[in-house]
């Protein structure tokens, strides 16, 4: 598939320094998209982050004239974060990419359905799902749990680092409400950072095991 680039600057938003479109060249189909945010910084390597929504052969160009424009607005280097199961390497490969940090790692608790599924099927992309269906805290910890077809999608968030009891508590309490309020429910995922070593004991406890999708910090030297 063939891409060309479209480069919008005027993005309506201080901190946004370009949109950069890819299009289909025989359909001139939106085929993904990369936004440039100046973060201000001092370190030029740190100044520029990207958003980019594409993947495969799509994201080699647009990050190449994300790249150029990062460049010419005085940034050594391009970082932004993507979220693979080793999908997008080649691409990343071709791009000279250097991976860095784990942001975070999913988790998978299967379960045996107790009830009909769903007739809307899960998406490839756990990150994405239904308006959030309940939420259930614990203190200042916090489980927000989406549903997508038959996939519970959990998001976590606390203030205080609280205890590895507390938090197992909490993930029990909604692996308990998953599958009393969605009995058809066949997987619930998670995530946590690898730092976060409250939270992945907890998810460990509760029958949850890491899998090969990550979210994980990316830089290109410009």
């Amino acid at each position: 598939m063939a891409v060309s680039t479209e480069i919008v600057r005027d993005a309506g938003d201080e901190h946004t320094l370009a949109v950069v479109l890819g299009h289909d060249t025989d359909t001139n189909a939106l085929t993904g998209s990369v936004t440039l945010l100046d973060l201000g910084a001092e370190d030029p390597a740190l100044r520029i982050v990207a958003l980019p929504e594409a993947s495969g052969d799509a994201l080699v160009p647009l990050m190449r004239e994300a790249a150029t424009v990062a460049r010419e607005a005085g940034g050594t280097a391009l970082r932004w974060v993507t979220e693979s199961d080793e999908t997008d390497r080649p691409a990343l490969e071709e791009l000279g990419a250097v991976e860095g940090d784990e942001v975070h790692r999913w988790w998978r608790l299967e379960l045996a359905p107790e009830g009909p599924a769903s007739e809307n099927p899960a998406s490839e992309n756990p990150a994405s799902g239904e308006a959030a269906a309940f939420r259930l805290t614990r203190e200042d910890a916090l489980f927000e749990v989406e549903f997508d077809g038959a996939t519970a999608v959990l998001a976590h968030d606390r203030e205080e680092e609280g205890t590895a009891a507390g938090l197992t508590e909490l993930t029990a309490a909604v692996v308990a409400k998953v599958r009393a309020e969605r009995p058809g429910t066949r997987e619930v995922l998670a995530y946590a950072a690898p730092d976060d070593d409250h939270l992945n004991s907890a998810l460990s406890a509760a029958g949850f095991a890491p899998t090969r999708q990550r979210a994980v910090e990316y830089h290109l030297p410009l």
